[in-house]
């Protein structure tokens, strides 16, 4: 059974796991989670400068992260989501991102919840789209990508 729990912060050694996971998997790749600002390959001191990341666990098994990106206007965008790629298609992607999404609506001053997802990560796109989030905007430079957003 799936027993989702979210630390604040990352510990080095989860810091670890998550560059030799994402760097395992090459640079396209790391685009597609970290984004275009983020150089490669990623490392534990770029992991450890990041704000407002969230640890997330299986039980006391480290498992992925997730990220508050910012508030703005009761808006809260969120990104840098990555589970083990060991242990995707398990459904701990579906469980953690609902969870957080719930967490994030108790605070009053949320009402929306975005994130950007690139078009070619249609993996990503099905799990936003089967928790709930919509496409509202259409991003194209320098690649494409999408901004979906969910309300309370």
């Amino acid at each position: 059974m799936i027993m989702i729990r979210f630390e604040e912060n990352m510990s080095t050694e989860n810091a670890q796991h998550v560059c030799q996971w994402s760097n395992s998997l090459g640079k396209s790749f790391q685009k597609q989670w970290m984004g275009t600002m983020i150089p490669f390959p990623l490392t534990i001191q770029i992991l450890k400068d990041l704000e407002g990341i969230f640890s997330i666990f299986d039980g006391q098994e480290f498992v992925g992260l997730i990220q508050k990106i910012r508030l703005e206007d009761s808006n809260l965008h969120i990104g840098r989501f990555f589970i083990n790629p060991q242990k995707q298609g398990q459904g701990l992607g579906s469980q953690a991102l609902r969870k957080f999404v719930s967490l994030a609506f108790e605070n009053e001053d949320i009402d929306t919840i975005s994130l950007n997802v690139y078009e070619a990560n249609q993996r990503a796109q099905n799990l936003y789209q089967k928790e709930g989030f919509e496409i509202v905007q259409t991003i194209e430079i320098p690649e494409r990508k999408y901004i979906m957003r969910k309300s309370r």
